[in-house]
């Protein structure tokens, strides 16, 4: 039994990039019932398009045969009229209909999206360019909408207006069926011969593209260091090679567009023409009327310029096509953290224990952390502290479960991590990095990221805790005062203490500190300071310090040099060694 439609589990259960039209159809999800009642509600509002031609081809026969018989055919010009009159409730009522259902797959598709990027592996979004994501996501979904609202729109129109033709050319000369014959298979032909062409140069316009969103995105989180180092110059020219790229390949999708176009266009104008001279013979002959050959040419036109459209937005179609494979990369990409099924965690006291572990990031050889063995227990702070590149901020991104042990295991409460729902464990964690991130909103959405409300005089204390107080009161509106995208409206020190007041609103038992002071002057440093000091009372802390007076009071020190703990010890210990590496570290410090 498939999952339902609304599941999280149904867009892994469904999507298949290599069957991109069955995949559309699947989650497009019109019931057969629905379907039958649109084909009906579109093949009356075409009605006038298909019996124009026969009213037309009766008049003119009359006409040409009993002249003074013309005033009989009144009652068939008011029908006609009233069909004209009824396409445009009906048209806006289909159209209605079929914008419902590829809506419904625009937001779908996003939904799905937006889950699979929460599901999906740290590894994999420090590897994926934030541009190229956000194209899949806006972009291609977009590009998704209007193929499936194009092939609902068109099929439909295929399907009614060929059955109308076939019913209409039986009843009055079945032979003009044979140009119709030879006709379909030559269109085929065209469009297999072009079709992979299209679908290349689709490909390469749409990578274009995202490396170009890509480009964008990065300069314009540079424009401050580009602009204070003078180089705003290369900035742009880097950016102006990727639009050149986009242009060329533009370019070229637009000359083999334009030859298919062409290229169809003069093979139809042939078979119209074909199809005149075919008539009048017929019509020599006695086999057809006058009349008659107004409402073939009238319907070979229909039918020629229906073929002609479906040609003409088949490059439209390609690049849905292309797009549908895209978002593929994402929704059917295996690199997930896996936590369905796992036990929940529903209480933590904080001991986490590292056994033999190590690490090895994809691609690379050496280990950035190994042979890790390490006990922290519940409430107490272990610092620790090393050269760049040192394996620090691996190690902590281990105990998050941000990266998974290449060997060894770590335990949680003594539960292995590989067992357990992380998502469960990490409703317990806080974590504070180096640069902490934060979304153009107030200074109470920022910290209360995540959680729908918080009891108001707790939130006072933390406020108070955190030190945020201190510069919320000097804001013009306060806590409703909106701090920039990034908070770039805030200094270092103010966005520190907003990530300090974030963790601490969550009450976490366990906190994560990734360098959280080393960019600080000294009076942001000591108000940093006393906010952590007030975040890591009475539970498990983590901590790197660049700064070595920071870490004075904490339970235990490692120090980590190529990847492995070299020395471990409290504070006043590791100082009264002589040979001891964190006492060179703190004599160069001071």
């Amino acid at each position: 039994m498939p999952p339902s439609k609304n599941s999280a589990k149904f867009l892994e259960w469904s999507y298949n990039s290599s069957t991109p039209l069955r995949t559309l159809w699947r989650w497009v999800d019109c019931r057969p019932i629905q379907l039958v009642w649109m084909t009906f509600i579109f093949a009356v509002k075409q009605l006038p398009a298909w019996t124009a031609p026969v009213v037309t081809g009766l008049l003119i026969d009359r006409v040409t045969k009993s002249p003074d018989t013309l005033f009989k055919l009144w009652p068939l010009v008011v029908l006609q009229l009233l069909l004209i009159s009824q396409n445009v409730p009906v048209h806006t009522y289909f159209i209605t209909m079929l914008s419902q259902l590829t809506r419904r797959l625009e937001n779908r598709l996003r939904r799905a999206l937006v889950i699979r990027l929460q599901q999906l592996s740290i590894p994999y979004h420090d590897d994926s360019e934030s541009g190229m994501l956000q194209a899949k996501v806006l972009r291609d979904v977009e590009q998704i909408q209007v193929l499936a609202h194009q092939m609902g729109e068109w099929g439909t129109t295929a399907l009614t207006t060929a059955t109308a033709v076939l019913i209409i050319t039986l009843s009055k000369q079945p032979l003009i069926l044979l140009i119709y014959l030879v006709l379909i298979p030559i269109m085929v032909l065209l469009t297999q011969k072009f079709k992979h062409r299209i679908r290349k140069e689709n490909q390469a316009f749409r990578r274009n593209i995202e490396e170009m969103n890509s480009e964008v995105t990065q300069m314009i989180d540079m424009i401050p260091v580009s602009r204070a180092h003078g180089v705003e110059d290369k900035a742009v020219n880097k950016v102006k090679h990727r639009i050149k790229d986009v242009g060329r390949t533009g370019r070229r999708l637009d000359k083999v567009n334009a030859l298919f176009q062409s290229t169809n266009w003069a093979t139809l104008q042939c078979f119209s023409l074909i199809m005149l001279v075919v008539m009048v013979y017929l019509a020599s002959q006695d086999l057809i009327s006058i009349g008659d050959i107004l409402v073939f040419q009238a319907l070979f036109q229909q039918t020629f310029m229906l073929v002609n459209m479906i040609l003409g937005i088949y490059p439209q179609l390609a690049k849905g096509m292309e797009s549908v494979r895209s978002i593929g990369e994402i929704l059917e990409c295996p690199d997930l953290e896996y936590n369905q099924g796992k036990p929940v965690v529903d209480d933590v006291k904080g001991e986490i224990v590292f056994e033999d572990c190590g690490y090895r990031y994809p691609n690379t050889t050496d280990l950035a952390v190994s042979g890790v063995n390490l006990k922290i227990p519940a409430g107490q702070c272990l610092a620790v502290v090393g050269p760049s590149g040192g394996g620090k901020s691996t190690l902590l991104r281990l105990t998050i479960g941000f990266r998974r042990p290449s060997e060894g295991k770590i335990f949680l409460d003594g539960q292995d991590m590989e067992g357990i729902d992380m998502r469960s464990w990490r409703t317990y964690i806080s974590v504070v990095p180096q640069e902490s991130v934060f979304f153009e909103g107030t200074v109470r959405e920022n910290i209360l990221f995540g959680l729908k409300t918080v009891d108001e005089t707790r939130f006072e204390e933390i406020l108070d805790a955190a030190n945020v107080r201190e510069f919320i009161d000097r804001l013009p509106e306060g806590l409703d005062t909106r701090i920039g995208e990034s908070g770039a409206r805030l200094s270092g020190g103010q966005r520190q203490r907003l990530a300090i007041a974030r963790a601490l609103v969550r009450d976490p038992q366990v906190i994560v500190l990734d360098e959280p002071t080393s960019a600080l002057d000294v009076m942001s440093e000591k108000l940093v300071q006393e906010a952590i000091e007030s975040l890591v009372s009475g539970r498990t802390t983590l901590i790197v310090a660049h700064r070595l007076s920071t870490i004075r009071n904490a339970d235990k020190i490692l120090v980590m040099e190529g990847g492995k703990v070299v020395e471990e010890g409290g504070y006043d210990e590791l100082v009264s060694r002589p040979d001891s590496a964190f006492k060179r570290m703190k004599d160069l410090q001071e």
